[in-house]
């Protein structure tokens, strides 16, 4: 699959040098095309809110979240995050403060999604503000997490990936209903979600040791729970003004991988850096789908992947 796909690149890079044939453009072609075609490109709508929408999102002190985060500050927006340092995301609203001014506004509130309890405080922050929600974006996540079980006795990946957003989104959705037109849910997906074939024991801690194949499993049971979640809650809204979308960013370079040993090793990260710069989105880049479901004026499809057109009319979305 991974030859084929660069084959498909090199066809693609081999039409533009017919095009525009200079032998000493060709590094800069070759890489600009083979990226689009791995990457996708970027998402061209420049909808500005004008009802100060309210956008709640989890995981937004790094990553994709904080690069969704500086998409949308400019929009005019209302913006609450999700954090689980609150250090950080007094950093990060200042920051975003700076970049657009005062004038739009970012709350910060604690959200640690290893604890039931936690979510639920913070679901009682985003009540207070006395708002409709525009969209709320499950964002946050764990992988290659060392196995255990969290304060509520639940094995920490599914929990933080999944369980934690389920009881988000269920407790949110009276928000979602209240805003005078289409809200959205957008959770973000895996590809690793399709290798599951049977979803073992509840109690995934049973299922589990240390290895890490199963480190992985886990990662992949916890998307599996979320799409599975989001397509049955996608049918029970589909009378309501809530739509429920998953984006599937591809592989981004954040710090979800800060466990993994191919990246976590220095040397390692540092000899593979030329294919992932090739290969792998920055969290701008991985953040553009995420975009889409959330201003895309149509309705977006229910699972998102990469692929944008840059024409306003003919948004073209993979599923």
């Amino acid at each position: 699959h991974t030859l084929s796909s660069l084959l498909s690149a090199l066809s693609v890079s081999a039409y533009y040098l017919i095009k525009q044939p200079i032998l000493s453009e060709f590094p800069y072609i070759y890489l600009q095309q083979s990226r689009w075609y791995y990457i996708g490109r970027l998402y061209r709508n420049k909808r500005v809110f004008h009802g100060r929408e309210l956008i709640v999102i989890t995981g937004a002190t790094s990553g994709i979240g904080l690069a969704l985060a500086n998409e949308l500050a400019s929009r005019n927006c209302h913006l609450v995050l999700g954090c689980r340092n609150l250090t950080n995301g007094i950093l990060v609203r200042k920051k975003l403060e700076q970049q657009v001014g005062p004038a739009n506004t970012v709350d910060i509130f604690e959200l640690d999604l290893s604890s039931l309890k936690s979510v639920v405080g913070f679901v009682d922050s985003v009540n207070s503000l006395r708002k409709p929600i525009y969209a709320l974006v499950n964002n946050a996540g764990i992988f290659y997490a060392e196995p255990g079980l969290t304060i509520d006795g639940i094995e920490q990946t599914f929990q933080v990936n999944y369980l934690s957003h389920y009881l988000l989104t269920i407790l949110l959705l009276p928000k979602l209903k209240l805003y005078p037109g289409n809200s959205r849910v957008v959770t973000v997906s895996s590809k690793a979600h399709q290798d599951v074939e049977r979803f073992p024991d509840l109690e995934l801690h049973r299922e589990f040791d240390d290895s890490p194949s199963n480190r992985f499993r886990s990662y992949q049971y916890s998307k599996f729970s979320v799409v599975t979640f989001s397509q049955k809650l996608s049918s029970i809204l589909a009378n309501s003004n809530v739509t429920v979308h998953c984006v599937d960013p591809g592989n981004v370079e954040t710090d979800i991988y800060r466990s993994f040993p191919p990246l976590s090793n220095k040397l390692l990260f540092y000899l593979q850096k030329p294919i992932r710069l090739l290969l792998v989105k920055t969290p701008r880049e991985g953040a553009q789908g995420l975009l889409y479901a959330i201003i895309s004026p149509e309705t977006p499809r229910f699972y998102i992947t990469k692929h944008y057109s840059n024409s306003e009319e003919q948004q073209e979305v993979n599923t």
